[in-house]
């Protein structure tokens, strides 16, 4: 078996662990023991594929967990998730836009040189 399938393994037993409240998250692997950056990374991916897929686990800091609909505490914590990922798609939707009209730009300063320059080829310059 591979680091990679071993790390894949060992965050499924960390993502099956994952139950609803507050009260009973999961915590990250320890980041300080190697090898344990992979794992999470793992588990990390394992969550977005859930989010992604129907389920809905966070994390605010203090291990994951699915929120209780009705519990204070998982409702201001899945708004305080939800706002992170609202605030940063809204920068990412930013970023796309300025490229795309930076890119559209370039692309119209490469049509307006060649212009420019079949002009000056047909008057003989």
């Amino acid at each position: 078996m591979s680091k990679q399938t071993d790390s894949r393994e060992i965050a499924r037993g960390y993502f099956n662990r994952i139950t609803s409240g507050h009260k009973n998250t999961v915590n990250r692997p320890d980041l300080n023991l190697p090898g344990n950056e992979s794992i999470d990374r793992q588990l990390r991916i394992l969550v977005e594929e859930a989010n992604h897929n129907g389920d809905c686990i966070i994390n605010v800091g203090n291990g994951y967990y699915r929120p209780i609909p009705g519990d204070p505490v998982d409702e201001l914590e899945f708004k305080e998730y939800t706002s992170k990922d609202d605030s940063r798609a809204g920068k990412l939707w930013d970023k796309i836009y300025s490229m795309k009209t930076t890119f559209s730009n370039w692309r119209k300063e490469g049509q307006h040189g060649e212009e420019k320059q079949r002009e000056r080829s047909q008057r003989g310059a």
